[in-house]
Formats: C-alpha cells, structure tokens, sequence
C-alpha cells in the first residue's frame, strides 16, 4: 500500500478561518496572524496537527503562542507554498511521489541535508516541511497513520 498525498488548505485572509470546517488537519496560513486569529483557528478547527506560516509570520510569532501551539499538538513548519494558486484551489498538494521518495531516501541512509537537497530538486517545498515529514510517523507505513488529510 502506497503513501497518499498530502492537502494543506491555504489561508490568504482572516476571513477565511471563519468558514473553514473542522475537518482541516493542515493549514497554512498566508497572511499575517494576530494571536487571535491563531485561537478562532485552533477553535474552528480543534484537529489541527500542522500549520505552516511564512518565514516573516513565524518570526513575528510571540514565545507565549508558539508554546500554546505546541501544547495544543500543533506543529508549527516555516515555509511557503510556491508556485500555488489559490484562486484555482483551496489547497496546496504535497503528491505521493514525493512522499514516497522522503521514505526511500531514508531508508538509504542519507543526511537529512541530502534528503532536503534531493526533495527541494523535485518539488517547491519548504526545507522546515520536509523535516516534519521526515520525522513524523505520517512515513510509517501500516494502517497508523496519522490524521492528516490524505487523498
């Protein structure tokens, strides 16, 4: 059984977390956060695993917030979703294939330099992203994998 892809639903506007379904497992956000849109998410959106922000919104990030995430269970990735348009789709899509090589290249033994290397070659996504992927239980294989939206 292979890997399924990833969807991370893109966030350009606080408007938009009002209308999100609690579904969402991973979201990133494309505009600059306030404490308070991160808590109307978190209560939008109570399963959240991973939130992906910009590098200028991550760095703007206050400890207190970055800990409520944390022990909130989300984890928190730098990173952008190049070359995706969000006025012809909600979500940003990480293929299998991709997945899949992350795993293959693991199970070579490579650096987790030379995987983030090799990924960035193949697709646009972040360096922050493919660590979590690399060291999430989302590359186990078997029936425990985690929640987030695969198709």
């Amino acid at each position: 059984m292979g890997l399924g892809s990833i969807r991370i639903r893109v966030i350009t506007s606080r408007d938009e977390i009002l209308g999100m379904g609690a579904e969402e497992k991973a979201v990133h956000l494309a505009f600059r956060p306030s404490d308070r849109d991160l808590f109307s998410l978190v209560k939008k959106c109570p399963g959240i695993e991973l939130l992906q922000l910009p590098a200028s919104s991550y760095e703007g990030l206050s400890k207190f917030i970055k800990m409520y995430l944390a022990s909130s269970g989300i984890h928190l990735v730098k990173g952008d979703v190049s070359g995706h348009w969000h006025d012809l789709n909600n979500y940003f899509v990480i293929p299998a294939y991709v997945l899949e090589k992350i795993k293959e290249l693991e199970v070579q033994g490579r650096t987790e330099e030379e995987i983030i290397c090799e990924i960035t070659n193949i697709r646009k996504i972040s360096p922050d992203m493919i660590l979590h992927l690399l060291h999430s239980s989302f590359l186990a294989s078997g029936p425990e994998w985690p929640r987030i939206n695969k198709i």
